[in-house]
């Protein structure tokens, strides 16, 4: 029978004992989220679903504001990336319904506009908005809030 010897030597140094490689890839990977997208443009909805889905993380989009609250009670979203001019209703209207419910608590939602009505932005942030976002919103930007 022939054995093969194996060199870890000069890699295993560089690198450590796989226990530490194992954790240091650990470490590394994103921490899926579970997002929210409200949207009332679903070509927008949808691109923004598959942006954060393919980042890893957990997404669902809602069309309206009637939608975008039954969804929030149920999917328990970390972060809501709310459009503030819905068919049905205001944004920041959203907002203020989420921040009644004690599960949503620590949900960061963000405000995305095209608006530059500043009545709109103190709406939101007054609702309980972390911030406000102009469309189009870069995705290094994006990629940075759920991070």
């Amino acid at each position: 029978m022939t054995r093969v010897k194996q060199d870890n030597g000069p890699q295993q140094a560089k690198q450590g004992p796989p226990e530490v490689q194992a954790e240091k890839a650990i470490i590394q990977l994103p921490a899926s989220r579970r997002i929210l997208v409200v949207e009332d443009n679903l070509d927008s909805a949808h691109m923004l679903a598959t942006f954060f889905g393919s980042m890893g993380h957990k997404v669902e989009y809602a069309i309206n504001a009637i939608v975008a609250v039954h969804v929030a009670h149920r999917f328990l979203p970390e972060f809501v990336f709310l459009d503030l001019r819905l068919p049905d209703g205001h944004g920041a209207e959203v907002a203020r319904q989420l921040r009644l419910n004690p599960h949503l608590s620590k949900t960061r939602i963000y405000a995305v506009t095209g608006s530059p009505a500043w009545d709109d932005w103190k709406r939101a942030l007054a609702a309980g908005c972390e911030d406000v976002l102009v469309k189009p919103v870069a995705t290094d930007v994006l990629e940075r809030l759920v991070t």
